[in-house]
């Protein structure tokens, strides 16, 4: 395949030599990038980081995946019979997706330091490398952007006919161009207003933000449209929406695919091949020397630097003492075990890489919730809402909570500095227990007290104090859970394992037991709350209050034998 698109940028050879490219070193740079690009994970294919067996056909998932998500996205074509309100609404959405890919997916193209160190240095002028990296993305753009439009290009054609099939597919090769332009021009903007240190963070919540887009699109979007009709509305009626760029793609689509060829409509088709023409010309010429310059700048930061001013970036209390050294004060007890907590709670809120894979499981929950909330018939999601109140669902939210710290005790061994993990066998440390209770600690602190509190006042608003036993019981019910998942799993010092490990076998049983032992609590928990309300179960009818207080007893217990028991885990225990 790379083969393919190197032969189509070869056949506009004359084109490249009028715009000042050497072509030779053209046509090398994206040689070894593309078969790079092979062996990088990327956006869909983030997971597969792990395997240990060298990628070469990350590229075959990537289209994969876009064709799934162009099959997805046909979805617009039932919400409205009006053409121009069907193209409109797919180009909005496959241009908001398509920038947020470029943001996230393509750091690595768009800010390729490799670039300074091997290619700046040769002589090679700026041109060839700007355009090589413009062609770059464009490529990598092509191998999305074709699956993504292949279902509605199919969609199109039996619907419509061959002609406009192909205008389709011209519209949306020139938009993809004016995405890359903007994506250019955010780039070179956010560099110019913040330093690039600051720039990668802001790039690292892109990243989580378009993630969790993904997985709610996934599974709130079919419900969300069940109900949603937009035959009665007309865009001609509103005015404002020439100055939308797609907007002027959905027209000029219609007015190819209707015949209608006024001079508003060639308007359209005018800027619809203008604007991105004129886009690429500006990239090339324009923002090429700057682009370069601040690339360099983004060099010279690297993935996870540390916080220049420490003091200032971490709350402090009244006292003057950080936060984070409060809380360890109070939660670890003692001093190794203060020092883990330390340690985590700092790594964990500069690692990007970290933040990339934790942070998105606290949306996810909450998309999970909306989706069990919409299960069944409903006119509306007022109507879901209404009927919320009336039922247990707080507990569905009670215990998937869970899968929170879960996210974040997983991910919290790994790192990809893992040998400076020599520290801990170096210094004299008679129990690594301590060390894993720190770190067990912190986490729990940082990402499940929060986040529980968070669903407690939401719960208590919606169902009132009548939920205030069941919050308490669940609460108890997470840290059981949580506890048995670390003394289980969680034998390794944190931040000193390898990323690419095979997970083999272990990881289905930490599977099924993250699905199987939240459920049965939840399911017990859930008969409790139904006997305490005078419900029969199995024919049992009790209105028994404090059935809530033995089981959280009984919880508790079980929570102290094994907290008691992990804190205590040998060097022998320790899984490198």
């Amino acid at each position: 395949m790379n083969k393919f698109f190197l032969a189509v940028i070869a056949f506009f050879k004359p084109l490249w030599n009028r715009l000042g490219v050497n072509v030779p070193q053209l046509m090398a740079i994206l040689d070894v990038k593309l078969k790079m690009d092979d062996r990088r994970p990327n956006a869909y294919t983030h997971m597969q980081q792990r395997k240990k067996k060298e990628r070469k056909y990350g590229s075959l998932a990537m289209i994969f995946v876009s064709l799934l998500m162009g099959v997805f996205y046909l979805i617009v074509f039932t919400l409205s019979r009006d053409p121009l309100m069907q193209l409109f609404l797919w180009f909005t959405v496959f241009t908001a997706m398509l920038s947020i890919t470029l943001i996230s997916d393509f750091t690595s193209v768009l800010i390729d330091v490799k670039d300074n160190f091997v290619i700046l240095p040769k002589p090679v002028n700026d041109k060839t490398v700007v355009v090589s990296r413009i062609l770059h993305i464009m490529v990598h753009v092509s191998k999305i952007v074709l699956p993504l439009m292949l279902p509605a290009l199919i969609w199109l054609g039996i619907m419509a006919g061959g002609l406009t099939v192909v205008w389709f597919a011209v519209l949306v090769l020139l938009l993809s161009v004016f995405s890359i332009f903007l994506i250019n021009a955010v780039y070179l903007v956010a560099l110019k207003l913040t330093t690039p240190a600051r720039f990668k963070e802001i790039l690292n919540y892109i990243q989580i933000i378009f993630s969790v887009i993904v997985f709610a699109t996934y599974y709130l979007a079919p419900r969300l449209t069940r109900t949603l009709d937009l035959s009665d509305i007309n865009l001609w009626d509103y005015p404002w929406l020439n100055l939308v760029p797609t907007f002027w793609f959905a027209a000029a689509y219609q007015a190819v695919a209707g015949s209608v060829f006024t001079l508003p409509m060639l308007g359209y088709i005018g800027l619809s091949i203008v604007v991105p023409m004129l886009s690429l010309w500006l990239v090339i010429k324009v923002f090429a020397p700057s682009f370069n310059r601040k690339l360099a700048m983004l060099g010279g930061s690297g993935a996870d630097e540390p916080v220049v001013k420490q003091q200032t970036s971490l709350p402090a209390t009244p006292r003057g003492m950080p936060l984070y050294k409060r809380l360890a004060g109070w939660f670890a007890r003692d001093k190794q075990e203060r020092l883990s907590f330390e340690l985590v709670w700092l790594i964990t809120g500069r690692s990007r890489d970290f933040k990339l894979k934790v942070y998105p499981s606290l949306a996810y929950v909450l998309v999970y919730f909306v989706y069990f909330l919409l299960l069944g018939k409903h006119e509306s999601v007022a109507d879901a809402w209404e009927q919320m109140a009336s039922g247990h669902t707080f507990i569905i939210l009670i215990y998937s909570s869970t899968f929170v710290f879960i996210t974040a005790i997983t991910n919290l061994v790994y790192s990809d500095k893992f040998k400076a993990g020599w520290v801990y066998y170096a210094a004299p440390v008679e129990s690594p227990g301590p060390l894993l209770m720190g770190a067990f600690k912190a986490a729990f602190v940082k990402f499940f007290l929060p986040f529980y509190l968070v669903i407690a006042v939401f719960a208590l608003a919606v169902w009132g104090l009548k939920v205030a036993p069941d919050l308490l019981l669940g609460l108890v019910n997470v840290a059981l859970i949580n506890i048995v998942f670390a003394y289980i799993f969680l034998r390794k010092l944190p931040f000193a394992t390898e990323i690419n490990i095979k997970q083999g076998a272990g990881s289905i049983l930490k599977g099924l037991l993250i699905l199987v032992v939240p459920g049965f609590l939840g399911m017990l928990h859930f008969l409790t709350s139904l006997l305490r309300g005078g419900k029969p179960v199995l024919g049992i009818e009790l209105n028994a209050n404090w059935l809530v207080l033995v089981f959280a007893v009984i919880s508790g217990a079980a929570f102290y034998l094994l907290y008691e028991k992990y804190r205590e885990t040998p060097w022998a225990a320790i899984s490198e």
